[in-house]
């Protein structure tokens, strides 16, 4: 064998060598990555609903791996995101070996020291060769308090078998940070039962005889406190029931006198004001209405409430109403006091501003909240000391200059007014962020909540500024003013998205309910109609500024009505759109624009590219948006 062919020999040798390694190596890189694509990050939760500034942030990773067998050397990666920009640095958590079906991974991230402020947390799943295989998004909220930007939710199953810590947690995924404890009370008049205490949490009746155990609560406060959530204790502000009113004897009380009666013009009732709630065992059944400026019915209601403190954690007073009713009087025939310039009051909305103002100074550093049902009175709560706005909306009730609340328009403007009413009692001169009670599908008695219903009431109300009370005893969805009513559910893909959406409002806090307000910049968009008061089967576009950021809001009500009650559940779904050209007039000069939505992305920021000009209506930036299923939100810089 000559040497030539030796080398010739060992030349081939050693390309079938390489050959046959690379065959493997493809082949096994190959079942890698199939292993790795077959890995998903299913859900992302935090420990908490909100988190102080430098608190650790516990983050549990849901991943599920639908291999047969396990998958070795992947990893879990994090940023952290605040308005599109990248902040601090990358985080991973390289896993060794990760088995087949379904494990949680647990990451600790450093929330930063400044407060008040909304993060988008990115997770990926990486397989051994690299690139992500799968994402998912959480929201997480830096504040030291509630007051910015409560997160309402409610909780009215008090029963011995109550799963407390479940119900906290579920409601911890949707980053609710304020608890409404409806219905707890043992009577209106008397909240807290007698021998109650906190070393006897005790259990009582209510008014209709329903059993309330002190356990249940106390129970809900503790997990509520671990999550950092406030809890507020639900209770009128002016209501008795009948034994407040009458002794065991049947003689009068003193109570007799604080009541209100209706007016002797009022064309609404006559006599005492009154409900009749239902049948009760322990004749308890009516509710009677006093003069919230009464300064007896003043000095013992405040009383019975700090009484609670004393046996119950609860953080504050969730005070309610029952809307207007018209011009009363007192027992006596007598206005029900006198406003600032003398004049006679004869509404009981127009008692709230001084009323809660005396709670306030009562309470002390417990927290206040009050409900002007119907919004009506809103106005004289707004300039109130009242810690947290809220309101309970009903579509014939009217707003100041005498418009119905019927439509998504009519919610966003109210946010609005209550910012501004509000400025001079909030902390930081921006205003307070209203709390929006509006009860979706309201006659539906079968089947599942409906997803336009619920979405485009959402987008409407967090858009203006707001927020929502509508999740709560877990992850359970209000649609009527009885809250253990609570039977018809979410579907798994409404609650999936109302998840991503808490995540989205919490991550973009700081551009949606941080003293943004509304301005009339113009807005076309190439093809469709568009509106400003987001009429029906239009493109309602919504445009807001605070300074630094103007935000425009695309609302997609094409091919769907703007009334926000559906009642029976039967909205359609907007037509969705894509590749849509915006046109936006602006004289300021825009660096840069984003687009974000919770409908798509696990809301992360993309940047838009912008194209400026001038034409007869001003100067404009244009772009493009890529598609509009419910809310689309673009903000620029």
């Amino acid at each position: 064998m000559t040497d030539r062919y030796k080398r010739y020999i060992a030349i081939v040798s050693i390309v079938f060598v390489l050959l046959l390694s690379g065959t493997v190596i493809f082949f096994y890189v190959s079942g890698e990555r199939k292993a790795a694509k077959a890995m998903e990050i299913e859900n992302i939760t935090t420990d908490k609903s909100r988190y102080y500034p430098g608190d650790k942030v516990k983050i549990t990773v849901y991943i599920k791996n639908t291999n047969k067998s396990a998958v070795n050397n992947t990893a879990v990666k994090l940023k952290a995101f605040h308005l599109g920009e990248e902040t601090g640095e990358e985080k991973k958590l390289s896993i060794s070996s990760l088995p087949s079906g379904e494990k949680t991974i647990d990451l600790v991230w450093q929330a930063p020291e400044k407060d008040y402020t909304g993060y988008l947390l990115e997770l990926s799943l990486s397989g051994k060769w690299g690139g992500a295989v799968s994402y998912g998004t959480v929201g997480v909220d830096v504040s030291s308090t509630v007051l910015k930007f409560p997160r309402y939710g409610y909780l009215s199953d008090f029963s011995q078998g109550a799963d407390t810590k479940s119900m906290i947690q579920a409601m911890t995924e949707y980053h609710i940070n304020t608890i409404e404890y409806y219905d707890w009370q043992y009577l209106h008049h008397q909240p807290l039962a007698d021998g109650i205490t906190a070393e006897n949490p005790g259990v009582w009746k209510d008014w209709s005889g329903r059993e309330i155990y002190g356990t249940a609560i106390a129970d809900y406060i503790k997990y509520a406190h671990e999550a950092n959530m406030i809890n507020m204790a639900y209770n009128m502000i002016y209501a008795g029931t009948d034994t407040f009113f009458w002794d065991k004897e049947g003689k009068p009380t003193i109570a007799e006198q604080w009541k209100l009666y209706f007016a002797p013009d009022s064309d609404r009732g006559e006599g005492e004001f009154k409900f009749h709630m239902g049948t009760s065992p322990s004749g308890n059944g009516n509710l009677y209405f006093l003069n919230p400026l009464n300064p007896s019915w003043q000095k013992y209601i405040f009383a019975q409430e700090n009484k609670i403190f004393k046996a119950f954690a609860f953080d504050g007073w969730h005070g309610d109403t029952v809307g207007d009713w018209g011009k009363m009087v007192t027992y006596d025939g007598k206005p029900l006091g006198v406003n600032e310039a003398g004049e006679p009051i004869y509404l009981v909305k127009d008692t709230y501003t001084r009323f809660l103002n005396a709670a306030k100074e009562a309470l002390g550093n417990k927290y206040l909240s009050f409900n002007p049902v119907g919004a009506q009175g809103i106005e004289n709560a707004n300039k109130s000391k009242t810690d947290i706005l809220y309101a309970e909306f009903w579509p014939w009730d009217k707003d100041r200059e005498g418009n119905t609340y019927d439509t998504y328009y009519s919610l966003a403007k109210e946010v609005e007014r209550s910012f501004t009413d509000s400025k001079p009692e909030s902390f930081d001169g921006k205003g307070k962020s209203l709390v929006v009670k509006a009860y979706i599908n309201y006659d539906k008695t079968v089947g599942n909540m409906n997803d336009p219903g619920v979405i485009l009431a959402a987008a409407s109300v967090y858009a203006a500024g707001g927020s929502r009370l509508e999740i709560g005893n877990g992850d359970h969805m209000l649609h009527k003013e009885y809250y253990p009513d609570d039977n018809i559910p979410m579907s798994g893909a409404l609650k999936k998205y109302m998840k991503g959406l808490f995540d989205f409002t919490v991550a973009y806090e700081n551009i949606l309910r941080d003293g943004q307000m509304p301005v009339e910049n113009d807005v076309t968009v190439e093809g469709y109609n568009t509106s400003r008061d987001g009429k029906s089967d239009t493109l309602w576009t919504y445009t807001k500024t605070d300074g630094t950021y103007d935000v425009l809001h695309l609302i997609n009500l094409l091919g769907t009505d703007n009334k926000w009650r559906d009642e029976r559940g039967k909205k359609s779904a907007p037509k969705e759109i894509s590749d849509i050209k915006v046109r936006y007039y602006t004289e300021k000069e825009v660096s840069d624009a984003c687009l974000a939505s919770p409908d798509r992305d696990g809301g992360r920021s993309s940047k838009l590219r912008l194209t400026k000009g001038k034409d007869d209506k001003g100067s404009f930036v244009e772009f493009n948006v890529p598609e509009l299923t419910y809310w689309d939100m673009i903000y620029m810089k």
